[in-house]
């Protein structure tokens, strides 16, 4: 379980718009609840059954994922499967971009550190060019007991540090049909490995490298630009997007992206034709040698380019919406063949707004890379080999009810084939665990996946969301979906008490979960996670905030062998002028 940042303010959303919307990198101290505005219930898209552990925008937690880093501004899906009333809000109407200057302060045990800022440069009714920047590390300590590391002979404090800092500046200029838009993002991370028999192995190697190779760092580039009409002109619709990535670390390990996504739709009565090009270039660069990590290995840097294309038909009925398409994927370098995926998903009306019926045959080709990995996981070993991953059936069907004027239910399941899936397991060097984590492989897999959703605002004070999920995988070349959980639970509740006064509660809970320790199987304990957040207005641009994390103080692991911080709290103030 990883742990989340729980940023409910509009500031998160501002400064990161749907173009340009990427995972933050994963530091799995801590789980945060930050209350600093009034809570909005959101529910993702049912359809979208993804295959490890996913990056949400405001819950980073470890639930099965997109292997993509990508994220494309086109969602197809969110014009078939609907969105009842306010309960199925887009990521876009979440993280819309806001206008007020904006700052944010905190502090909290374990050293813990906030600084969190946003301001339009200038604006007007054509132009917004705004930066946002932020601040969160993290200095305290971690206890490593011999319960939960046998290798260690007795208990002992490690340092668990990390230090995450990003910039970005925006730049959106609007005409009367269209507008154009462009960003540049900086971060940096820095952390250190503080998990499993990480003094052990220091002594049993009698290499002091490890020690040398306890601190890691990523630096990341990020440049964009879009054009895209707000809607239709005459009949025709259009989103064009490049984006490059440059990413390195601390070991010496480069890479290089480029991005393009090319979008035309072109309508007709009730129906429209469109088609999309994407098209991803990765570059690596390896180090030779690096202290204990082995680079000799040409299969770790795939550099390599992928083509999508993805022609398809759509139309509406009185008694549903309907997508028919294919996706064709093309590779060029490492030997990878072309193929075709199909793409049919629809939803059938059983009674309008309040009660639908969705399904799909679909699947995709997922483009892996090195800097995703570290966003999944920052505790990979350097030297990890990046293979992509492919989807040739994703088949799902589910019900959207609106069951009752203030409740929303999404009850859903499906079924993937899944050729090389990705799962991280405890690295070793002699045989011997060790504070890093590889990556295998399985050759092909399925994995069936069902949840419920359900979103109930009981009074305009009063809301609560409950999703649950259930994973079932099926593995031939591997035991088990290595640290992925079989149960989920997601629990939250927002409550106004006075005008000025809100308060949220939140619950989750992971089980059945297996980690690959020395080529062992090693079961996981249950994970369960409570924090409380309250903010208070003392002034009309004022907030004070208070976020209890972790409340049952629990010495659950994020990563085998990473225990996250017990009991913390940071308390603050935002300010908006």
């Amino acid at each position: 379980m990883k742990r989340i940042a729980y940023l409910v303010g509009a500031l998160l959303g501002g400064c990161f718009t749907a173009s340009a919307q990427t995972a933050e990198t994963d530091t799995t101290i801590t789980r945060n609840i930050e209350v600093v505005k009034e809570y909005n219930p959101v529910i993702r898209e049912a359809g979208k059954i993804n295959t490890m552990p996913e990056l949400k925008p405001i819950n980073t937690k470890k639930i099965t994922p997109n292997y993509s880093v990508w994220t494309s501004s086109f969602n197809p899906k969110a014009d078939v499967i609907p969105s009842l009333d306010y309960a199925l809000a887009s990521e876009n109407e979440e993280n819309a971009r806001i206008t007020d200057h904006y700052i944010k302060l905190g502090v909290g045990n374990y050293t813990s550190f906030l600084g969190e800022g946003y301001t339009p440069i200038y604006k007007d009714s054509r132009y917004l060019i705004d930066i946002y920047a932020k601040h969160l590390s993290s200095f305290g300590k971690v206890d490593l007991t011999p319960d939960l590391y046998p290798a260690l002979p007795s208990e002992i404090e490690s340092d668990a540090r990390d230090n995450d800092t990003k910039v970005k500046a925006s730049l959106l200029r609007s005409y009367r049909q269209s507008e154009l838009s462009s960003f540049a993002g900086f971060g940096y991370n820095a952390f250190n490995y503080y998990g499993y028999d990480s003094f052990a192995q220091a002594a049993a190697l009698n290499n002091e490298s490890v020690y040398k190779g306890n601190k890691q760092a990523y630096t990341n580039f990020d440049l964009n630009l879009r054009y895209r009409t707000k809607d239709y002109v005459g009949k025709w619709k259009y989103d064009l997007q490049t984006n490059y990535q440059y990413f390195n670390n601390k070991t010496k390990v480069s890479e290089s992206t480029i991005y393009t996504n090319l979008m035309g739709d072109y309508r007709m009565e009730a129906s429209s034709l469109r088609a999309t090009l994407e098209m991803y270039n990765i570059f690596m660069s390896l180090p030779e040698n690096v202290d204990i990590y082995d680079f000799e290995n040409e299969e770790n840097a795939k550099s390599h380019t992928i083509i999508k294309i993805s022609p398809n038909y759509r139309f509406e009925s009185s008694f549903g919406v309907f997508h028919i398409g294919v996706k064709g994927v093309f590779g060029l370098g490492q030997g990878r063949p072309g193929t075709i995926i199909p793409d049919i998903y629809g939803t059938i009306r059983l009674i309008d707004k309040k009660l639908y019926l969705y399904a799909g045959v679909t699947g995709d080709y997922q483009v892996n890379n090195y800097r995703q990995m570290t966003m999944l996981n920052q505790y990979i070993s350097p030297d990890i080999r990046v293979e992509d991953t492919y989807i040739p059936i994703d088949v799902y069907l589910g019900v959207k009810a609106n069951v009752a004027k203030k409740v929303n239910l999404d009850v859903y399941a499906g079924y993937k084939v899944i050729n090389n899936p990705f799962f991280f397991v405890n690295k070793t060097i002699k045989k011997q665990a060790f504070n890093t984590f590889d990556v295998v492989y399985g050759k092909d897999a399925g994995l069936f996946n069902a949840g419920i959703n359900t979103i109930y605002n009981w009074t305009e004070k009063l809301s609560l969301t409950l999703q649950t999920r259930y994973n079932a995988w099926s593995l031939d070349k591997i035991d088990k979906p290595w640290q992925m959980p079989t149960f989920e639970l997601d629990f939250r509740t927002s409550y106004r008490i006075t005008e000025y006064l809100r308060m949220e509660l939140a619950y989750e809970f992971e089980g059945d979960r297996h980690a690959s320790v020395g080529n062992e199987s090693v079961a996981m304990d249950n994970a369960h996670d409570i924090s409380l957040g309250a903010s208070y207005s003392v002034l009309s641009f004022a907030n004070v905030f208070l976020n209890l994390n972790n409340i049952l103080s629990q010495e659950y692991q994020n990563w085998y062998g990473y225990t996250a911080h017990r009991f913390n709290i940071m308390g603050g103030v935002s300010l908006n002028f």
